[in-house]
């Protein structure tokens, strides 16, 4: 191990979970830059991970031998998050991302933030690392939503980077993974229930690699909005989002199909000819950011509306089955597959 790379602690004050897979291609200064933190209080770093052949990772724990390797076969990336909380020893957790990039004091200076202002829960700030208009427009729409969040005084976890008291964390329940990126709104909403503070530590940086392609981003957006849905079929009355517009119309979409199906053509249609525009079209920077705006939520209103027809579908297979299951239970038992 390079001498300049500081041991990890038998006891730590801050644990910084950061779950693989590395589906981005910076996992080697993430994990750099947060072994190497100029800090002055006991840390460690957590990497839970599921890879199936932990094998794989063997020139990682020989780069990283101070750094804790939690094997979870099976899990998601949230179930993650919660696999490498339970392992952890610190007071607080640091909840980040295997393609953020943290400044040197990026610990340092949310740890002094949250002491200075008594607050249980802070994020860092971000900025994004090089890439293509892809990758500058997921930037700015985090940028912008993050300043509504704080300015709103909304609870978020945000996962480039938030600190929270493990205690805290634990009495919220952590992520309820299997609404995927959609827990992370949950346990913000259980935080505010909580009546939790939450703050920004513009001074703590971590430097995010965003998305540069959009079949790939769409492909989460879709995801998003599909357990977005789940939630409100689902989940407990407390943690019901906003209803959409599609989930609102969903009797109207169940009992007339064939518009489903068509507001699912239209909207795949559209979504092509954004891409067109985002990809091809000669346009002002601020023209192409609108055009990814109504892309990126488009891509959202496909995942409601594929839930959707989900429950059509299991509705109708429920009718061939004189012991089927109902819709709900149905849904429920595909997704915990």
């Amino acid at each position: 191990m390079d001498s300049h790379v500081q041991e990890m602690p038998a006891f730590a004050l801050i644990s910084v979970v950061v779950p693989l897979p590395d589906d981005r291609g910076h996992l080697l200064e993430c994990l750099q830059g947060f072994t190497q933190q100029q800090i002055d209080v006991p840390f460690e770093v957590i990497v839970p991970t599921s890879e199936r052949s932990p094998e794989s990772l063997a020139s990682l724990f020989e780069q990283f031998p101070s750094v804790r390797w939690v094997h979870r076969p099976g899990l998601r990336v949230n179930g993650l998050y919660n696999a490498g909380a339970e392992e952890a020893r610190g007071k607080y957790l640091y909840i980040t991302e295997s393609h953020c990039v943290p400044q040197p004091d990026c610990l340092q200076q949310i740890f002094d933030y949250v002491r200075q202002n008594q607050l249980p829960v802070a994020c860092s700030a971000s900025d994004g690392l090089p890439g293509n208009h892809i990758a500058a427009g997921e930037q700015r729409i985090f940028e912008e939503d993050f300043v509504r969040w704080m300015g709103a005084r909304k609870c978020k976890v945000a996962i480039r980077g938030t600190l929270i008291e493990r205690a805290l964390w634990e009495k919220a329940g952590g992520f309820q993974a299997e609404y995927g990126h959609f827990s992370e709104m949950m346990i913000g909403r259980k935080l505010e229930s909580l009546g939790a503070r939450v703050g920004c530590a513009e001074r703590s940086v971590v430097s995010h690699g965003n998305q540069e392609c959009l079949k790939e981003l769409a492909a989460e957006l879709i995801e998003y909005g599909e357990d977005e849905c789940r939630c409100s079929h689902l989940g407990a009355a407390d943690e019901q989002p906003a209803a959409s517009w599609e989930w609102r119309q969903r009797e109207k979409f169940l009992n007339r199909f064939g518009r489903l199906k068509r507001e699912q053509f239209r909207e795949w249609t559209r979504q092509q000819i954004r891409a067109a525009a985002i990809n091809l079209f000669p346009m002002s920077a601020d023209r192409r950011f609108q055009y990814f705006v109504h892309f990126w939520h488009g891509a959202i209103r496909q995942g409601r509306l594929k839930y959707i027809a989900a429950l059509k579908r299991d509705a109708i297979a429920s009718t061939h089955s004189a012991a089927g299951p109902t819709i709900k239970t149905v849904t429920a038992t595909r997704q915990a597959a």
